[in-house]
């Protein structure tokens, strides 16, 4: 992630929930890439996607920590699309940019 801001998707994954692993999320390398503020966490949240017609589903939030590398684990989720958001950077839901230098998903 380079620069965003809060609001921004992750791609899209699909978990067929086949083998009961938990799913997980790890950040290294956080900071403002260079934008603004220093940045020292980020809160993201992990989104089952649903059909059109309902609201996508709030599976949990976590906030990360940007000294090293972080990471949380949402327990086994139910088969389904999936994507996180980031919902706050530095506690504030805007003012703040966000650069990783590498995102891993697990799941």
């Amino acid at each position: 992630m380079s620069a965003v801001r809060t609001g921004f998707d992750s791609r899209t994954w699909t978990d067929k929930n086949s083998d009961s692993v938990s799913t997980y999320i790890s950040l290294s390398g956080c900071d403002n890439g260079g934008l603004g503020a220093k940045v020292t966490n980020t809160q993201l949240q992990l989104t089952r996607e649903k059909p059109w017609y309902e609201p996508d589903e709030d599976r949990g939030r976590y906030t990360f920590s940007c000294s090293s590398s972080d990471s949380h684990a949402f327990g086994d989720q139910p088969s389904g699309d999936y994507h996180f958001t980031v919902t706050k950077i530095q506690g504030s839901t805007s003012g703040y940019y966000l650069s990783v230098d590498s995102v891993y998903v697990r799941y």
